[in-house]
């Protein structure tokens, strides 16, 4: 089984989906399950497991708790009301639907196809598209800035972030990246991008007032989530062969240390309280992770697979 699992994320590894919100309550595709679970952080526990389908992969949560729940090879978004634990919408999206965010007004969603090479914004209610496909041709993580007026988009096989205007639908500006760039997160003032880069196990940081790289930083192998703290001082990035995330300074981008997680960590999201969520695929949990103090803990079971993560809105 675990060779199977291996082959399966390096023949498509595309599952990790990152964000960089702060998180009220946590939600977590189980994508071997099928499953989406809500997790209170303030108690660290399980408090409902959604039945989504086969395969759930990126999530994004909007206003009035709903999460949206990509499902890559069944060409589907479903809807779910997340404080009533229930799913309410099945949305058809032609291709391979990845990486998705939701505008901050619940006014849209933009969804990443590497089928068709393209970011689409579509009507949350409907499923409609709304405006013209962007070209990307390999779109993998998808983040919003605080307005929702620009969309950064991780462009995983020709190693760049591209910045998309949303009201236009058009390509803002280009930035070089590492090695696969996949998993993305935006400091909390918003001046900075944080890129993952798979293939080349580093970070690009960039700027984004000037859509400029500002550093590379060297994290080792396999690079799959990344998120800044609540307080913007540290950045947390998981190390999926290590079984451990990599702790970074943001303030001169200096690696302070490991901390040990589960098997195989992919998303990795910020919590208010300063402390870092970890999805570990392999193990099948969820490390609290304190970064400040570079210790994990505590750890919670999950439904089988769990790799992605979004947060709920405040």
């Amino acid at each position: 089984m675990r060779r199977a699992r291996l082959l399966a994320v390096l023949a498509f590894a595309h599952l990790a989906c990152a964000h960089g919100a702060l998180a009220g309550e946590i939600y977590v595709a189980g994508q071997e399950a099928g499953v989406v679970s809500r997790v209170d952080p303030a108690t660290n526990r399980v408090v409902a497991t959604i039945p989504v389908g086969p395969g759930p992969a990126g999530l994004a949560t909007g206003p009035g708790g709903r999460v949206y729940v990509t499902h890559p090879d069944h060409r589907a978004i479903t809807v779910i009301d997340g404080p009533a634990g229930r799913v309410v919408a099945r949305l058809d999206h032609p291709g391979s639907p990845f990486g998705i965010a939701a505008a901050p007004d619940g006014s849209a969603l933009y969804v990443g196809d590497w089928r068709r090479g393209e970011v689409v914004r579509r009507d949350p209610r409907t499923g409609a598209a709304t405006g013209p496909a962007v070209p990307v041709a390999d779109p993998a993580g998808l983040v919003l800035d605080r307005s929702g007026g620009r969309l950064y988009v991780a462009d995983r096989e020709h190693r760049r972030v591209v910045a998309i205007d949303t009201a236009a639908m058009r390509i803002a500006g280009t930035v070089p990246a590492g090695e696969g760039p996949f998993a993305l997160a935006l400091s909390p003032d918003g001046a900075r991008l944080y890129v993952a880069n798979v293939r080349s196990g580093d970070l690009t940081v960039i700027a984004t007032g000037t859509l400029t790289a500002l550093a590379t930083v060297p994290v080792g192998a396999m690079p799959y989530g990344v998120a800044a703290t609540a307080d913007g001082r540290l950045v947390v990035v998981s190390r999926q062969h290590a079984g451990a995330v990599a702790v970074i300074a943001a303030d001169g981008l200096s690696t302070l240390g490991d901390v040990p997680v589960g098997r195989y960590p992919e998303g990795v999201l910020a919590l208010e309280d300063g402390r870092v969520a970890v999805a570990n695929w392999f193990s099948g949990d969820l490390s609290f992770v304190d970064p400040q103090a570079r210790r994990e803990l505590a750890r919670l079971p999950l439904a089988d697979g769990p790799r992605g993560l979004a947060a709920s809105l405040r």
